[in-house]
């Protein structure tokens, strides 16, 4: 009878002790690997981040690139404009033969000037008198006479501004001034 008790005294002994828990090292090996996973996932998160920010970055230079090229095309387009204004304005300076003609082509050169001013083209004003301005005056000769010295004596050709910016500067003569 002894067996049979004893027996079963083991059976139940073993079935007390638990199953195979995780010993101290087990479970620092564990831990480890899931802070390292954590730590990785952490970076791929920052890369992912760091990309995203450079892709906007890129976009958002893209497309100030695309409006400062379209700007400058812009000007460049205009430019051509000015060429036919100027040849208008000289026509307007001769003596007109025929009042017709004059009238003609006072009225394209008004018809120009309101495109131009539509498209945010201004003339720079400008008059002989004024203050030579190396910003906006282009100065093509300098003539020694009684006005005072960088004063504008002549103006040669208008120059005119896009959008507050300079498209090209007016052409003027300036005095030298009294020696």
């Amino acid at each position: 009878m002894t067996q049979p008790d004893s027996r079963s005294n083991m059976e139940n002994a073993q079935s007390a002790v638990p199953k195979q828990q995780p010993t101290d090292p087990q479970l620092d090996e564990c831990v480890t690997q899931l802070k390292a996973a954590r730590q990785e996932a952490n970076e791929f998160k920052n890369r992912y981040l760091h990309l995203a920010a450079e892709t906007d970055n890129a976009r958002k230079q893209a497309e100030r690139a695309a409006a400062s090229q379209a700007q400058q095309d812009k000007r460049r387009f205009l430019q051509g404009f000015l060429e036919v204004a100027d040849s208008l304005e000289r026509a307007l300076a001769l003596p007109g033969d025929t009042a017709g003609l004059y009238q003609g082509v006072k009225l394209a050169y008004n018809q120009l000037q309101q495109s131009l001013a539509r498209s945010g083209v201004v003339r720079i004003p400008v008059k002989a008198g004024d203050t030579f301005d190396p910003v906006y005056h282009e100065a093509l000769e300098v003539r020694q006479g009684d006005a005072p010295q960088d004063t504008v004596v002549e103006v040669v050709r208008s120059g005119y501004l896009h959008d507050e910016t300079l498209l090209r500067p007016a052409q003027v003569i300036v005095a030298r001034g009294q020696s």
